[in-house]
């Protein structure tokens, strides 16, 4: 199959599916040999820089801070296969907010599902300020018999956008599967969770998030180092990397707690702020 180029293609269909649904998949949004690149990157990452991991649990492992260490992963930030679309649906404003990486390992205990959720603020009330797009890049292929994302469709917006995430029933989410370099893109206000399944494969994933510069940051988890805050390409979104330097965040998920020693890292603080949102959580 032959994949137009960002120039040649309007967005129009997937825009549509997208105001709908709250989610679009984009095949080939990475080549081979851009999987095969990403993918050696990933393993040096979990070699050289395991103290900067977050092991939840033996299936859930993730680091969110990744770009001061390493720039293989500028690239899938610049993609031109999915920023066009990303400008559609965001302006002229369109700005990165955080990059991380995750690990889904096999496991027997498949009933450790990351529960129904909206992403950045987690109050029902709050939630139209949830305002950020997410792109999941698949490094490994997913089928059907892999753990996967999965999403329950119009729940950003519409007469869905009222439902809470403890209303979600089986039979109603959709599952993102598909062969590595897929991404998919959708709206962090979207109810979605992570399935886990037996017999799956270690499945690999990159995760990002964008906004509109002007609004706050989303998560001050990502560092934006000087290469990309100081980046100036004319090929490029013009307010990119805008939300660099900025320190108004969102109070929600993507801010870090101040209550936490000072000498707290980064990976350290992902797992305290994951336990304090599962005792809040309301009981199934």
């Amino acid at each position: 199959m032959t994949v137009a180029t960002p120039a040649a293609r309007s967005w129009d269909a997937e825009v549509a599916a997208f105001q709908r649904d709250g989610f679009v998949v984009i095949p080939n949004a990475l080549s081979p040999a851009q999987v095969a690149g990403l993918n050696a990157a990933f393993t040096r990452y979990e070699t050289e820089f395991g103290p900067e991991w977050s092991h939840f649990s033996e299936s859930f492992i993730h680091t969110a801070d990744v770009l001061p260490h390493l720039s293989d992963f500028d690239a899938t930030i610049e993609n031109p296969v999915v920023l066009p679309f990303l400008q559609r649906l965001l302006g002229e404003k369109l700005a990165f907010e955080e990059l991380s990486l995750m690990i889904r390992n096999p496991t027997d205990n498949v009933g450790e599902l990351k529960g129904w959720h909206r992403d950045v603020v987690r109050a029902f009330d709050r939630r139209h300020e949830i305002k950020v797009l997410s792109v999941v890049y698949y490094l490994t292929d997913v089928t059907a018999n892999d753990h996967c994302f999965s999403i329950i469709p119009g729940t950003h917006d519409g007469p869905r956008g009222d439902m809470r995430p403890e209303d979600v029933r089986p039979g109603m989410e959709i599952d993102a599967i598909g062969p590595a370099g897929s991404a998919y893109i959708f709206h962090a206000r979207a109810i979605h969770a992570g399935k886990l399944k037996l017999g799956s494969r270690t499945r690999r994933t990159i995760h990002l998030y964008y906004g509109q510069y002007g609004d706050p940051r989303s998560s001050e988890w990502t560092t934006i180092p000087p290469r990309l805050a100081d980046k100036h390409d004319p090929s490029l979104p013009p307010w990119l990397y805008a939300k660099a330097r900025v320190t108004d965040i969102i109070d929600g998920t993507g801010r870090k707690p101040r209550d936490v020693p000072p000498d707290m890292t980064t990976a350290q603080m992902l797992i305290h702020v994951q336990r304090r949102a599962n005792q809040k959580a309301p009981a199934p």
